[in-house]
Parts: C-alpha cells; structure tokens; sequence
C-alpha cells in the first residue's frame, strides 16, 4: 500500500479520501527530517504551510507527488520537484469565496473602525466620537491587483453589495465585461480601497513598494489576503505612520505567524490577521478534499486536473 505524508491537520473530508486509497502518516509537530528518516519511503505529501525543498525531496527518493492544500505554492520549490519528476499538484478555487469574504470583511473593519473602537472600549480609553468617524463602502471605487478567482469574487460582492466601481489590474486578463481593465498605476491612483490577489513570484514580490504606495489617495485603505512579499512592509509602514495612507488590512506578513514585535500592527490604523482568510469550514473541507484527490489520482497514474509542473508528465509521455 502506498504512504503519504499529512504534514499539518487537515479536514478529516481530505484524510477519509486518501485512507481509503494509502496509508496516511501524519507529522503530528515532529521535524519533517527526523521523521522521514524513520518512516523510509513516502509516495506523496500534503502539505499546507511546511517547506518542502530540495533537501526533504532529496529524503524520499520514491516520492511521486506532492499536493498543496492551497493556492499559494510558494512553500514548495516546484524547480526541484520538476527535475526530480515529482508532480506537484494544487487546489486552485477551493479558498476563493473564503479569502474574498475576509478581504471584505477588512475593508467594512477599516472604513468603519471597527476593531479600533472595541479595543479602546476594552481598554478603557475610549475617545471623542469624532476619532472613531468612519466611511460608507457605498459608490467607492475598489482597486484590484490581480484578477483571477478570489479577485472576480470581491468585485462581484463589492459592485452588488455596495455599488462599487472596480478598476482591476492584471496583465493576464486582455478583456473583461465586469470590471475596468487599467495599468497598475491606473488602478493605484483610482482605489479607495486596494485589494491585492496575486500569487508570490520574483515578479510580484514588492509590486507594492514606496513608489507605488505614493501614486495613491491619502485617504485610501490597502488591503494584502495574498502574500506578504507582494508589499513591501517597511514602506507601507512609513506610509501609514506619516498619514499618506488611511489604513491597512492585513492577512500575511513576511515573517509569519506575524511577531506583536512587527511595527505594522502596533499602528491604530492597521488590522492584522494571522494568515486566516481561508480557515473556514467550508474551504477547509473544499481544500482538504481537492488535494486529497489530487494526489491520489497522481498515484494512480492519471494526469490530476490542477497541475503545477506539467512537464512531469510530459516527459513521461516521451
């Protein structure tokens, strides 16, 4: 019977799915070299946030598959795994409606100092009326750095819901009947509030930087659900301490869990989370399936529907 590797809790939906198929060893905290070294051979990883390098594929010289409980693939170095012909395969759309809710759900926290007001409340120090003065979401224009699943999401929820005007950037997508097309600069100096869904590549990484944070409105909320290499942290702090930004929304950080240390979220007008926008059930249970599904059918040597590196099976067609 085949072996795979659970390294973090996932849905038990997920789990059941590849029971019924091989046998799952979970990590259970343990380090993923040591354990490895004791269990011998392994045939596929799911994975969630843990790296997966060449060092640890280089542990598993059986290793056929691994499966991303999630989008962002970036933990995994997809090179290594190519060369190697392990198939890495992902769970695109699982997370979409999860991680645009948490994006909206920012967006009303901030416009409305939500979190702001309770903690004063709960510290005792509440102020003037006035500080806790808020903004309506309504006929405001949403900006949007990358327009796939989670990014098409919030602009239907935010046009429907709020009336909002969308300008969205994103060099892949030529033509759209839902939303403005526009160059980042476009979308940059248009946003009342931006919202970025982009993956993490040497491409995006700082796409959001002092020079672009300066083309927007001072009273502008940005809002990052996507990676926190995509913003630069030290220029987003500079700008929000010296007012030439209303605020910012935060799921993921560079160093994650992100520290209390982290200048960013000791600011009044920063809401942080810790990488949290697609923990619900229900994308948890979507996700946990997918992979699961995913890697068996590598396993059983069929070509998976969300292949990252179809180069593996490309050579093994030749």
């Amino acid at each position: 019977m085949q072996r795979i590797l659970v390294t973090e809790p996932i849905h038990n939906a997920g789990v059941e799915l590849l029971k019924q198929e091989a046998e799952v060893v979970f990590r259970g905290g343990r380090p993923l070299d040591e354990l490895i070294k004791e269990l011998g051979a392994i045939d596929g990883i799911v994975v969630r946030t843990a790296r997966i390098g060449a060092d640890v594929m280089d542990l598993l010289p059986g290793l056929k598959v691994i499966g991303k409980h999630g989008v962002g693939y970036d933990n995994i170095d997809v090179d290594a795994a190519t060369q190697r012909g392990v198939a890495v395969v992902f769970t695109p759309g699982a997370n979409s409606i999860s991680v645009a809710e948490h994006a909206l759900t920012l967006m009303m926290n901030l416009a409305n100092k939500v979190s702001l007001a309770h903690l004063e409340i709960r510290e005792g120090r509440l102020g003037e009326q006035k500080r806790y003065m808020g903004n309506e979401l309504n006929g405001k224009t949403l900006g949007l750095v990358g327009l796939g699943r989670i990014g098409r999401h919030l602009a239907k929820c935010c046009r429907l819901a709020f009336d909002m005007r969308v300008a969205a950037y994103d060099p892949y997508v030529k033509e759209s009947d839902e939303v403005e097309l526009c160059s980042l600069e476009e979308v940059l100096s248009k946003a009342d509030f931006l919202s970025i869904h982009v993956p993490l590549t040497p491409e995006t990484k700082d796409i959001v930087a002092a020079r672009e944070l300066a083309m927007m409105k001072p009273t502008a909320f940005l809002i990052n659900t996507s990676r926190g290499g995509v913003v630069n942290e030290e220029d987003l702090y500079q700008a929000l301490k010296d007012g030439r930004l209303a605020g910012a929304g935060l799921d993921v950080f560079v160093k994650e869990p992100p520290q209390a240390a982290n200048p960013l979220v000791q600011l009044d007008n920063v809401i942080a989370t810790p990488h949290t926008g697609a923990v619900t059930e229900e994308a948890m249970e979507r996700m946990a399936a997918m992979a699961a599904e995913e890697v068996l059918a590598v396993l059983a040597g069929r070509v998976p529907r969300n292949l990252v590196n179809p180069q593996v099976f490309d050579k093994k067609g030749e």
